[in-house]
């Protein structure tokens, strides 16, 4: 089972790709998180991430795919992989079909949460980051256990300078010039599956399993 969880930012993908690795043991592989521990490296590589992701800008497909490509060993592709944050992308998208291919394997299933630009903005606006870990919290989907602290770190959470309204605007139109291409790529081949984002996170769960069973995916416990 190799799935896609797509939609815009604040969507709940991770959480979703969390909750699927932990059920069936696929491998959850979370783009951002990659590139984060990939910059801790210090490598030459993880500095020329670090000067995009520092600008604001998009990591160029070049970089992103060889991250990506790190993943795709044959351990996990028998597992089945969750690509969460990837691909963004058309460009993206067909790179990826074309290393499936070599392996003998292919995406099943784009899932893709649907989400209002009201909603993604109030719950972006609830997102908070610890400083020291990265590690990403939301005040109202995924709360840390202690009061706006780090689960992990304990140190205090912080707020994103690029998630005030005017730039999540900004952002959700990005997200649509980028990845709608690529959504329409795959829901040309049949493989979306549009899911309800704003409902309870146990509800979005039941919601996906009950559609890639009703679709033929094969989902292993």
């Amino acid at each position: 089972m190799n799935l896609i969880i797509s939609g815009p930012q604040g969507s709940g993908k991770g959480t979703q790709g969390d909750l699927l690795e932990e059920k069936f043991g696929v491998f959850h592989l979370e783009s951002g998180q990659l590139m984060r521990e990939a910059i801790k490296k210090e490598t030459d590589f993880g500095r020329q991430i670090a000067d995009y992701v520092n600008q604001g800008i998009i990591v160029p497909d070049e970089l992103t795919n060889q991250l990506i490509e790190q993943s795709l060993v044959d351990e996990n592709i028998s597992k089945g992989i969750i690509f969460d944050g990837f691909p963004r992308r058309l460009s993206q998208g067909q790179w990826l079909d074309e290393q499936l291919v070599k392996k003998n394997s292919q995406i099943d299933k784009l899932i893709l949460l649907i989400l209002s630009t009201e909603e993604t903005i109030r719950r972006l606006s609830a997102r908070r980051i610890c400083p020291k870990c990265g590690r990403n919290f939301n005040l109202i989907t995924v709360p840390p256990k202690n009061d706006e602290l780090c689960d992990d770190c304990g140190l205090k959470l912080i707020t994103r300078d690029d998630e005030t309204s005017e730039a999540i605007t900004k952002r959700l139109e990005e997200y649509h010039t980028e990845t709608d291409p690529m959504i329409e790529y795959y829901r040309k081949q049949g493989k979306v599956i549009e899911i309800n984002g704003e409902q309870p996170v146990e509800k979005v769960f039941s919601d996906i399993l009950e559609a890639l069973a009703s679709q033929g995916v094969p989902l292993r416990s």
